[in-house]
């Protein structure tokens, strides 16, 4: 059962300080599960490069981690119905998750205009999270400017929510809704934000 929100404010700072220790080497992350899926690692870790899309209202924009935090990828678009539920819940704990280190990137997929995304968004009550356009998941998905394979793939699924530890390295990632307040997700946060 998830914590009310006056209780993750005293109980996750206290977590993450509790995990405040060293990741060891060869330790494994924490099982983080839901009804349908699991967080799967990513083995190597590929650092993430700054990503060139555009914002809301179309302008260029720079999507990259955050250096020094743990930063989520959600990878999401508008004919997914579970996004639906998901990004009004992004909105609700985003400030949760900036208090407790974690940053979030939500990245919109779709095909159609950015005026279609914004509209959606405006359904949904969404209004202060940071979304970036990819029409089609091209840039994400393409080979990167040294020619090596873009830890990012929508072949799975969407919403695909990806894992940056600290220093930009691509951890893995779980498809479908997956709340990231369970106490499991705040472990698999603590540790890479460690690691």
């Amino acid at each position: 059962m998830p914590l009310p929100l006056f209780s993750r404010r005293v109980v996750l700072p206290t977590l993450f300080a509790g995990l405040a220790v060293s990741a060891k080497a060869g330790e494994r992350p924490p099982v983080f599960r839901t009804s349908r899926y699991q967080f799967r690692e990513l083995d190597p870790v590929v650092t993430m490069t700054p990503l060139a899309l555009a914002r809301l209202d179309g302008k260029p924009a720079l999507a990259k981690p955050t250096n020094g935090k743990v930063t989520l990828v959600y990878l999401w678009a508008t004919w997914c119905p579970v996004c639906r539920i998901e990004l009004p819940r992004f909105e609700r704990q985003l400030g949760g998750l900036r208090q407790n280190g974690i940053e979030l990137l939500t990245i919109a997929t779709d095909e159609r205009e950015p005026a279609h995304v914004r509209s959606y968004l405006a359904r949904l009550g969404v209004k202060r999270l940071p979304v970036f356009l990819d029409h089609g998941g091209t840039r994400l998905s393409a080979p990167r400017d040294d020619g090596s394979e873009s830890p990012f793939s929508l072949s799975e699924g969407q919403p695909i929510t990806y894992a940056v530890d600290p220093r930009g390295g691509v951890r893995g990632y779980i498809l479908g809704e997956a709340d990231w307040s369970l106490p499991q997700a705040q472990a698999l946060l603590g540790y890479f934000a460690r690691a």
